[in-house]
């Protein structure tokens, strides 16, 4: 495992064929039908944070929008986190959510900066919107 005293790139997701995405993948840059998509379940050992990366192509007017889910751990069940989601996105080269405690001196704008903890388990939802686009989703833990 990489050295969890630096910021860096969530693990690489092993897939029930065998296959493995790329550390900081959540979801890869492909063509998804209108849908919600869920990621791997993630396991977060010691950041306080992540930040995401989204990038949707908008063709045909599709749109993305992703969310954090934190797992409860006693009754099993995917909770939103407050505020953890970023606006329906349209045609964007990147667009960046960052989600991490005590944000000093930052207010909490909708699906830019939410000043919460990430917790222990947790996964995004990618949602696509409107119509068929081409969508990825990247992830960095933050310390």
């Amino acid at each position: 495992m990489a050295d969890m005293h630096q910021n860096q790139p969530i693990p690489s997701s092993r897939h029930a064929a065998g296959t493995s995405t790329p550390a900081g993948v959540l979801f890869v840059s492909a063509s998804r039908i209108q849908a919600a998509y869920n990621s791997d379940e993630q396991f977060n050992p010691n950041a306080k944070g992540i930040r995401l990366f989204t990038t949707n192509d908008a063709a045909g007017g599709s749109t993305a929008t992703v969310k954090i889910q934190v797992k409860d751990p006693v009754g099993d069940t995917w909770t939103d986190l407050a505020g953890a989601a970023t606006a329906a996105l349209g045609a964007v080269t990147g667009s960046i959510i960052t989600i991490y405690p005590g944000l000093t001196g930052i207010a909490d704008s909708a699906g830019i900066t939410i000043n919460q903890h990430l917790g222990c388990v947790w996964r995004a939802v990618l949602t696509i919107g409107v119509a068929t686009g081409t969508s990825s989703v990247g992830a960095e833990y933050l310390l």
